[in-house]
């Protein structure tokens, strides 16, 4: 009962602050498992939360909404927030793979991502990430897609004991797995 009280406050309080945040040209949950979408070998898919779509510009913002402890983004921040929104930027940037490579919206651009939350702050902030991706960040994507996939596939789950539970560490992992990956090539 706690639990659902709290949701109930927090969506409360996030329509309070954000008035404007729906409109008539935005989509609520875009299912693309049958867009056809490859990154290279790997087939991909997913749902998004909501995505606004420019048919004039052919652009497209992707929104993910996030529930529990928001994260500022800026400032000294936690070893667990600076993994919460690698992951995050990993997850838009995969939405905009997804898009610009689906059957549907390949001609569109996502110009935009972002990530919501709606749990305000102690001090009462409904907080919105904005993430922009670079060509370097989405090349890193396609190649850690590539990577995993093809471990996936060969059932070749690589031991995880010796990086460390850091961001430092998570990236080290990737960084060896698309080595690995690109060596084979």
């Amino acid at each position: 009962e706690y639990w659902l009280q709290k949701g109930s406050d927090d969506l409360h309080a996030f329509l309070r602050a954000t008035p404007d945040a729906f409109t008539i040209t935005q989509r609520a949950e875009l299912n693309f498992s049958n867009q056809d979408v490859h990154v290279g070998d790997a087939h991909i898919t997913g749902m998004l939360d909501l995505t606004d779509i420019n048919a004039t510009d052919k652009t497209i913002i992707v929104t993910d909404y996030k529930t529990g402890k928001p994260v500022n983004g800026t400032g000294s921040m936690s070893e667990y927030d600076k993994i919460k929104l690698h992951k995050y930027r990993q997850q838009v940037l995969f939405y905009k793979l997804l898009v610009e490579g689906s059957r549907d919206y390949s001609s569109y651009s996502v110009s935009e991502g972002r990530i919501q939350f709606i749990e305000p702050t102690k001090d009462g902030q409904i907080l919105r990430y904005d993430v922009a991706c670079t060509d370097e960040e989405l090349e890193r994507t396609i190649n850690l897609i590539q990577a995993v996939w093809a471990r996936i596939i060969s059932l070749d789950l690589p031991p995880i004991d010796q990086y460390e539970p850091t961001l430092k560490g998570i990236l080290q992992f990737e960084d060896d797995l698309i080595a690995a990956y690109t060596s084979v090539d």
